[in-house]
């Protein structure tokens, strides 16, 4: 490849070197010539790759190569595809699992690879010669004191610039009086480093930097410049000279010229060179950064290993006390000084490397594209300390593994250099997603001192000239995100799906801070107590030069605060991480701001949700139980637990804690972590008092003392908020251990074992009880409530019906005649009703039937009473009679209908016959009678148990997401209606998230996490063009301990579970029929291995799915805010409709909205503490108990009655009646919306046919007006009369509603 042989002139570079003394002060004079071949390709060299393989005529048009190919192509056309080409396809299709997939690879190298001589890049060329000119020229200084070296820069800076400017000295900087003398000469190298002259350079949304390496002259330094920061300080000023000296060329027309820290380092200050935006270079999207750099023999770098000291206790101390503490080693800051001395050494080892395997800088550069999608750099507006780990470590391990690889005594090449980009890529991937960094230590060859570099703690990787750890400085929670990343990829690269390129290479959710996590916290601390006291007899050395070693002040308290928690929470989490934020100007980031604001993101493991934390025994690990008992307080417990073991453990609550508040126990330890350790002060949903008190007790000596309300830090996140609206006002207020969906569980438990004990007494025996509920499956808004019958009067303003299918043995007696089977079913359940009532005769049984008085005949609902009824055939009504068990033990309302499979024969065979004899009513009216009996009796039952062990056996969270899903699509007046989403879709797109994470992200480990991956699936899926598939198979690989077996060796290698390749394939082919037949058109359409054509919760429809897209970026949006923000003032707005986008809202009178106490929460819609209107307190008591309350005190018990006062009444709801009359009656003049869980109102949109004007007939089915003097045609024109279709509804909701308010007329 051209990028992969590119020739540098020299030996191997391109160089600009002078030698001068410093006597003389001789400028440097550029080459022009041996410059021009850096950012020049060899086109001999790169026409001779490209004859290399003939499946080199297989680029893609636009991709920058060297060679033509118009030749081949003609050819290609007359004579056909050649052997070679043959294979090169087969040989795609078994590499990238389709042919797709390399061409996607090849064009997005070819859009993302910056080659340095192209067209493309001619401005920036030109620019770099520029530069190199200008420092090459640059006026030297004498030697000066500090002092004077501060007033000098000060001065030129305002020359310059009009402002002064300040040296960049590091932390800490030089003292008073110091003994140092600055000087400044123009560099005698000058080079461009890095990726852009090796190829590597890949171009993203954001930029890509281009470092240019401007070496310091020797003469310069003395030898022991590397002690006490006296390299830093000359490094300092030199940057500073460069700086204003190039602010006074013609350079500062073209660039924004600012100071950065490199790696966040306050001792690697270099110069940034941005291009303004009104010139032709800004299009680029380039930054150009001078980096100062050392010749290797400038400094001796033998005493620059990690095990060495060189910053003196008694500098840090400004002492001249030698003997003032134990010497701590220094080797992130001899690792920063050896870093300069060898930038070309390891520019000439990547280049050797990219001439010996062809392929290195393309799969080099897919690493780089990688990293960058998983690189977060903010929240919100709030900016974020990019991170120690770079694409030149990731460089260097492609290169180890490729060259020298030597671990675990095995020694030699890991990967072959023949291999392919695609190749070297997957198995840098596999690589990463195995190996441990943090605890296994990696070395080019076998030269280096291994015992020296593992002194010291932290990751290990030393570099081929054996002299510096190229991962120094990297945190440990980095390198545990990188193998995460890894992992996940792994499993995306060996999915089946077309997609999965975007998976790897394009994902925006990597970057999100908001959707990366399952829990993500926003810590906002004053940073004061945190760091040690610079002077005074207060000062602590020790804890001063550790924090010094960190090279800033934010970073090592981001290092205190992640290992803390990384140690505490071990178990309960995979990783921790914890970004800081960044400070918005460069003065601001090297000093050691009042305030800092850090985000902590957490992923969690299986033991999330584990009630006790197991800690060590005191007896046998003696030292690890003085740690937990440090760590934990007096949460530290000692245990005698059933295997007879005596351990430490902290408790977090009994057996019979819901689930909702289990999802909150990794939230809760953090924040006591945090309030024991550094006195942080939390949300009472994530500190509770109890907690809070323990934590103040006994604070360990390390902990920050003294710390004020005010000065207390603020920890702040949606994690415990946000699963509030989850909650209903009944489950608020009642006994939470009680109302739980195990409780409903093992009540239908009791119930099948109670009906299969009547089977002597039925004509069949029992074969199984099928629930079909969500209440039975994790998936309904709250757990189903009891009925608490034995206490006379319960609470039962609403009766929630619990479905569940009887099936019986089978039998051949079962009747031919429809009517006569319904017949014999409704006799059976009479006969199971009478035999449950003799064997439990406190429990109430009722035998009913759904449509009585709808006109049934002939056991179908045909013509207009069906499509009534049902408004659509997505509305799910059993059709036959079914029994009603109040079950006593339990208190829920279990309705059993029958399941009779000869009744579906029957139908689909009466369907055929009607078709054959070419009576198309009769026909559709059976097949939509046959498809309601498979919905109900067949689909619902297996997606229910699809549902339920996603739920219970893999993914915990999973319930709590589809509550929560489920509660904003019904907030916003879109579940379950004619026009909503049903309950089925809207537990599939939970259950996507969970099964097939689209994004690249694992599975969600919490309902926060869920949730907002849930509306970014609603916000970015493109329906139109991609399958939106759930692979319930999967569930178990999405599971977040099982994404932990790609560390195998060869499980990147191969096939994950779920869905085969051609089960797959059947489903896209699916699919893509359904586009021809424009079935799609944006569409919100799920489907499944079982329903591959979408049929059995049918699409949402265009118009819909695009009010979702809005609803959820806007949503998205509003989390970010608070999160960035740390205040939780706007969340209620993520649940909260906005009316106003509807034509007219009709008020309901609250007193007969009998589901209201399904709503959310008042504690829901407290922000900051501060209630909002909705959330008012008041007292909820019907009119009709009035009378019956005796006294005051009685008011706070909410024993809800029905507002008919008639206790008997199930799934009885007078609101879903009438919005159902209303669809039936105006479905093809209004579209009606309401909150399905209690909403107070119903919102109305006209639909398009009734704005227009039509043609006045005699039978128009609607409210019709004329409009004087207008005609369509020849006959007057007619429009609907809104406003007497308004008091017509007016009429029908006589005593339900309260007003009407119209919008929009």
């Amino acid at each position: 490849m051209a990028a992969g042989k590119r020739k540098l002139a020299g030996a191997g570079l391109a160089t600009h070197s002078t030698k001068h003394s410093r006597k003389d002060q001789t400028r440097v004079e550029a080459d022009d010539s041996s410059n021009d071949s850096m950012l020049a390709s060899d086109d001999s060299d790169a026409e001779s790759d490209s004859s290399m393989h003939d499946a080199d005529e297989l680029k893609l048009a636009g991709e920058n190569h060297e060679s033509g190919v118009g030749g081949s192509t003609e050819r290609s056309k007359a004579r056909g595809a050649t052997n070679a080409e043959i294979m090169a396809l087969n040989e795609a299709s078994l590499l990238f699992k389709s042919n797709l997939f390399k061409l996607q690879i090849d064009e997005l190298l070819s859009e993302t690879l910056v080659t340095a001589g192209s067209k493309v890049t001619r401005d920036l060329d030109a620019a770099l010669k520029q530069i190199r000119d200008v420092l090459v020229a640059m006026d030297s200084t004498k030697e000066m004191t500090v002092d004077a070296a501060t007033n000098l820069v000060r001065k030129l800076g305002k020359q310059a610039t009009g402002h002064a400017v300040a040296i960049p000295f590091p932390d800490p900087a030089p003292a008073a009086g110091l003994a140092l003398k600055l000087a400044f000469e123009a560099p005698d190298v000058v080079n461009v480093v890095g990726s852009y002259p090796l190829g590597m350079a890949v171009r993203t949304q954001r930029s890509f930097n281009v470092d240019v390496l401007a070496q310091m002259p020797a003469q310069m330094f003395q030898e022991r410049d590397y002690m006490n920061y006296r390299y830093f300080y000359k490094r300092a000023f030199f940057v500073a000279m460069i700086r204003v000296q190039l602010h006074a060329s013609a350079l500062n027309e073209l660039f924004d010229i600012e100071f950065e820290l490199l790696r966040s380092d306050t001792r690697l200050p270099v110069v940034v060179l941005r291009p303004k935006s009104d010139t032709r270079l800004s299009k680029l999207g380039c930054v150009v950064r001078i980096q100062p750099s050392i010749a290797p023999d400038t400094l001796p770098l033998r005493r620059l290993m990690p095990d060495r000291n060189h910053v003196r206790a008694a500098y840090v101390a400004g002492t001249t006390d030698a003997d003032l503490v134990a010497e701590q080693a220094t080797p992130q800051y001899n690792a920063a000084v050896v870093s300069d001395a060898l930038q070309l050494t390891h520019m000439k080892y990547l280049f050797e490397t990219n001439e010996q395997c062809t392929e290195f800088g393309r799969a080099a550069a897919l690493l780089r594209v990688w990293l960058g999608q998983r690189t977060v750099q903010h929240i919100g507006q709030q900016q974020l300390m990019a991170p120690r780990i770079s694409g030149f470590a990731l460089t260097m391990v492609l290169a180890w593994l490729v060259r020298s690889a030597n671990s675990g005594g095995v020694t030699g090449a890991r990967l072959s250099s023949s291999m392919d980009a695609h190749q070297l890529f997957k198995g840098a991937i596999e690589f990463l997603a195995a190996h441990d960094f943090n605890h296994g230590a990696l070395q080019f060859g076998t030269d280096a001192d291994m015992t020296v570099f593992g002194a010291q703690s932290g990751a290990v990787l030393v570099d081929p000239s054996a002299s510096v750890n190229v991962l120094a400085g990297v945190q440990p929670w980095e390198l545990d995100a990188l193998r995460l990343h890894a992992q996940q990829t792994a499993l995306d690269l060996n999915h089946h799906s077309a997609n999965h390129f975007s998976r790897v290479f394009l994902s925006a959710a990597l970057t999100d801070v908001t959707a990366k996590y399952d829990h993500v916290f926003r810590l906002d601390i004053d940073m004061a107590p945190f760091l040690a006291a610079r002077f005074g007899s207060e000062m602590n050395v020790t804890a001063r030069a550790a924090e010094l070693e960190h090279g800033h002040p934010v970073v090592a308290v981001q290092h205190r605060i992640a290992q803390l928690l990384s140690t505490a929470l071990a178990r309960q989490t995979r990783l921790v991480a914890v970004h800081a934020g960044a400070d918005a100007s460069f003065d601001d980031r090297i000093k050691a701001t009042r305030r800092h604001v850090f985000v902590v993101g957490v992923v969690t493991s299986a033991d999330a949700q584990r009630l006790v934390d197991l800690g060590p025994s005191p007896d046998a690990q003696p030292q690890d139980a003085a740690q937990f008992r440090t760590l934990w307080g007096d949460r530290a417990e000692l245990r005698r637990f059933r295997d007879g073991s005596i351990r430490l453990a902290t408790v977090w609550g009994a057996n019979a804690m819901p689930l909702e508040q289990r999802a909150q126990i990794v939230p809760r330890m953090l924040a006591f972590l945090l309030r024991r350790h550094f006195g942080v002060l939390a949300q009472p949903e994530l500190l509770h008092a109890d907690d809070q008190s323990t934590a103040d007790c006994a604070r360990p000596s390390e902990a920050i003392g003294d710390v004020t309300a005010e000065s207390a830090g603020r920890l702040f996140s949606l994690s415990s908020r946000i699963v509030e609206f989850a909650s209903t006002r009944d489950l608020s207020e009642s006994d939470t251990d009680r109302v739980t969906f195990e409780a409903a569980i093992a009540g239908f438990d009791q119930l099948q074992r109670e009906v299969k004990a009547l089977e002597e007494k039925l004509p069949l025996r029992v074969l199984a009880l099928h629930a079909v509920a969500p209440g039975l499956r994790y998936a309904s808004l709250a757990p189903p409530k009891p009925l608490a019958l034995a206490q006379g009067r319960g609470d039962d303003a609403y009766v929630e019906p619990l479905h569940v299918l009887v099936e019986f043995t089978t039998s051949n007696k079962w009747p031919d005649d429809m009517a006569a089977l319904h017949k014999v079913k409704s006799a059976f359940l009479l006969r199971l009703a009478e035999c449950y009532a003799a064997a439990h005769p406190n429990a109430h049984v009722d035998v009913s039937s759904r449509f009585f008085g709808y006109g049934a005949q002939d056991g179908l609902l045909t013509g207009a009473s069906s499509v009534q009824l049902a408004g659509a055939d997505d509305f799910d009504y059993e059709r036959d009679s079914f029994v009603d068990i109040r079950h006593i033990s339990s208190g829920l309302t279990f309705r059993l209908s029958v399941l009779c499979e000869p009744e579906g024969a029957l139908l689909a065979h009466k369907a055929q016959e009607m078709v054959r004899a070419g009576l198309s009513a009769q026909a559709d009216a059976l097949q939509c009678a046959h498809r309601r009996w498979m919905r109900t009796t067949q689909w619902r039952a297996m997606h229910h148990r699809q549902i339920l062990d996603l739920c219970q056996r893999h993914h915990p969270a999973a319930s709590l997401t589809i509550r929560l899903l489920k509660r904003w699509l019904s907030r916003h007046m879109l579940l379950g209606q004619s026009v909503g989403v049903p309950d089925e879709t809207a537990e599939l797109l939970a259950a996507r998230v969970f099964t097939d994470p689209w994004n690249g992200l694992a599975a969600p480990g919490s309902a926060y996490a869920g949730f907002v991956r849930c509306l970014q699936l609603l916000a970015e899926w493109r329906w139109t063009e991609d399958m939106c598939v759930v692979d319930f198979a999967a569930a178990g690989n999405a599971d977040s301990e099982d994404s932990a077996r790609v560390a195998s060796a060869r499980r990147v290698w191969t096939t994950t579970d779920g869905l085969s390749a051609d089960a797959y394939a059947t489903l896209q082919a699916a699919f893509d029929a359904a586009i021809q037949r424009k079935d799609v058109r944006g569409a919100l359409r799920i489907v499944t291995a079982e329903d591959p054509n979408a049929e059995w919760w049918g699409t949402v429809s265009p118009v819909l799915t695009r009010r979702l897209q809005s609803l959820a970026r806007a949503s998205l949006q509003t989390i970010t805010d608070c999160i960035s923000l740390g205040s939780d003032s706007t969340l209620s707005q993520v649940f909260t409709a906005p009316l106003t986008d509807y034509d007219f809202v009709i008020k309901l009178d609250k007193d007969v909205v009998c589901r209201q106490y399904e709503q959310p929460p008042a504690s829901a819609f407290t922000s900051d503490g501060v209630q909002s209107a909705e959330s008012a307190p008041r007292k909820e008591v019907f009119k009709n108990l009035l009378p019956s309350m005796q006294h005051a005190s009685q008011v706070n018990v909410k024993q809800h009655a029905n507002v008919f006062g008639q206790s008997d009444l199930v799934g009885f709801d007078p609101v879903a009646l009438f919005v159902r009359d209303l669809v039936g009656v105006y479905r093809d003049s209004i579209l009606f919306f309401n909150d399905v869980h209690g909403g107070r109102c119903i919102a109305g949109l006209w639909s398009p046919t009734a704005r227009k004007t039509h043609p006045f007939t005699a039978s128009m089915g609607a409210n019709m007006m004329l409009l004087e003097h207008e005609k369509v045609g020849t006959k007057p024109a007619a429009t609907l009369n809104k406003r007497a279709v308004v008091e017509e509804i007016i009429r029908l909701g006589e005593g339900l509603v309260e007003n009407v308010v119209i919008q929009n007329e």
